[in-house]
């Protein structure tokens, strides 16, 4: 992707765009107007990035230079994100643990409250069987 030479670095066109930190646009156009040289080998074209020059370090500012910079303030960013939504998980299995457990317990007083109501009616019936039908609306 990238071929050395004194002074600066070729790179592809997507390579450019994230050293620069430019629309593909914008770097099309800066090529046109001769702000920046390109090649084309085979059907890869090629900017030539020059970090040492004046035009680089006024329009670029310190993006190229501070990679290892920028890329450590991602990888921070990445990682507390990463531990937010690791604790938004526990959190939220937190509360699904509890509510499995209500559930269970709610449906525990159901089946018991089911159970007294089915041993009511059954004694209910063994009362009505014992005496006859006529004697018992007395």
């Amino acid at each position: 992707m990238e071929m050395n030479d004194s002074g600066g670095n070729w790179h592809s066109i997507t390579d450019a765009l994230d050293v620069i930190g430019i629309s593909r646009g914008t770097l099309y156009d800066r090529i046109r107007k001769g702000e920046l040289k390109s090649k084309k080998e085979g059907k890869n074209r090629f900017v030539w990035i020059d970090t040492s020059t004046e035009i680089f370090n006024n329009t670029y500012g310190n993006s190229y230079k501070n990679t290892n910079g920028s890329q450590s303030n991602i990888v921070k960013e990445l990682r507390d994100q990463v531990s937010y939504w690791k604790n938004q998980v526990e959190q939220k299995e937190e509360i699904i643990e509890q509510k499995d457990k209500d559930l269970r317990e709610q449906s525990m007083r159901h089946d018991a409250t089911i159970f007294r109501i089915l041993e009511q009616n059954q004694n209910l019936l063994e009362v009505k069987r014992a005496t006859p039908f006529w004697q018992f609306w007395k």
